[in-house]
């Protein structure tokens, strides 16, 4: 998958959703600005479950909140 931007450093590489979502809401709470990036897909071909269960997507942040972001997610999982 490719990055969002140049600007962004991946965090998590194909997480699945609820990971994804769990995550995001961790760094928003630090605030830290976080982007999850998933590869096109039709989510009208399969539906909205399938395209979750198929599809696990990439979590990036600033290049310059990496290390914050990884500790935050330390400190929240162990």
């Amino acid at each position: 998958m490719s990055r969002p931007s140049d600007e962004f450093a991946l965090l998590i590489e194909a997480g699945s959703p609820v990971r994804l979502d769990l995550a995001r809401n961790l760094l928003e709470e630090a605030g830290i600005p976080c982007v999850v990036h998933t590869g096109d897909f039709d989510v009208a071909e399969l539906g909205v479950a399938a395209h979750a269960a198929l599809r696990h997507g990439d979590l990036f942040v600033p290049h310059a909140a990496l290390e914050e972001a990884r500790a935050v997610l330390a400190r929240a999982w162990g």
